[in-house]
């Protein structure tokens, strides 16, 4: 896949403010983390606390995960349809750890919003680790979520 300057890379950031680490398992870029009490990682609220957002595989291919504990600039995928609005709190699904609007199903974290969806509403300009276009909004979390 060729770069293309007018699409949001997941698993960049667009900030050198950014803590990096990788974790065990597999989870895609753009999704928020939770640590599970036995030492593994998911996208499941209910199994821990969140802990950063997935910036994709690995750079050895290997069974990891990159995760960004806490940065700015930082792509996150959106529900379909959901459009933030900047400099609100981000809202994180409780099963799919996609970004999602306030209410039922959603919890909210210790980041908020720095655009809104990437190309305008209902627009899917991001692309993820497998080149397929996605909604995504950049978020700022400086002191971790």
């Amino acid at each position: 896949m060729s770069y293309q300057s007018d699409k949001i890379q997941l698993g960049t950031t667009q900030s050198s403010f950014r803590t990096i680490d990788n974790v065990p398992g597999t989870i895609a870029a753009g999704k928020v983390v939770h640590a599970k009490s036995d030492g593994t990682y998911t996208v499941a609220i209910a199994d821990g606390a969140a802990i950063g957002v997935s910036v994709g595989k690995d750079l050895s291919d290997i069974a990891r995960t990159a995760v960004c504990r806490r940065g700015t600039g930082v792509p996150i995928l959106l529900t379909a349809a959901f459009d933030p609005t900047i400099g609100t709190q981000v809202n994180i699904s409780d099963t799919t750890g996609l970004a999602i609007a306030a209410g039922a199903g959603a919890t909210g974290v210790n980041a908020v919003y720095a655009s809104g969806r990437q190309g305008g509403t209902g627009v899917n300009n991001g692309i993820d680790e497998d080149g397929n276009a996605v909604g995504v909004a950049l978020i700022d979390f400086p002191g971790g979520l």
